[in-house]
């Protein structure tokens, strides 16, 4: 049975199977992150590369979900990712901006999520990546993701006039 993913609030949001990535130190001066360093994620990802997405992210690393508590560490980051990869779907991630300062970068931008077999997009959104730095290559250190898709509420007003005698 497929799955159905919702990267909405995760991360969740993932080169080709980039154990690290380094750039060779620490930057005093303000720049922007290298683009290997920013599609690392997105390509270990549609990979299906669990170990090499994991290995990402920092030691101390949190996801921060819209809705739930943050996922912390590489073994909770592990077994939350794996529920989310699945070769149905590709994630696809364009920054919009990012910024070196000393050990810390800030990648934002916007995501979607595409049904590859349909050929169609089931969601889009923001996401902003906290990486850091601390001499071993750049890792993931927070990850927040949040749709730009409202999410729908069924409600039913004749099933609320029956429950207060109303109807």
């Amino acid at each position: 049975m497929n799955r159905v993913v919702n990267f909405s609030g995760t991360m969740l949001t993932l080169g080709a199977v980039a154990m690290s990535v380094t750039l060779g130190g620490c930057s005093t001066r303000s720049e922007s992150l290298p683009k290997s360093v920013v599609q690392s994620f997105e390509q270990a990802f549609n990979a299906d590369d669990l170990d090499a997405t994991v290995a990402l992210f920092d030691d101390d690393a949190q996801i921060l979900p819209e809705h739930g508590p943050a996922i912390t560490g590489r073994e909770g980051i592990s077994a939350f990712l794996k529920d989310q990869m699945t070769p149905v779907v590709s994630f696809n991630t364009e920054a919009d901006m990012s910024l070196i300062r000393n050990d810390i970068a800030i990648e934002q931008g916007h995501y979607r999520v595409r049904d590859v077999r349909r050929g169609s997009d089931v969601e889009a959104g923001k996401y902003m990546h906290v990486w850091r730095n601390r001499g071993h290559g750049w890792k993931l250190y927070r990850v927040m993701y949040n749709t730009d898709v409202a999410t729908s509420t069924a409600v039913s007003v004749a099933q609320a006039a029956e429950q207060d005698g109303t109807g």
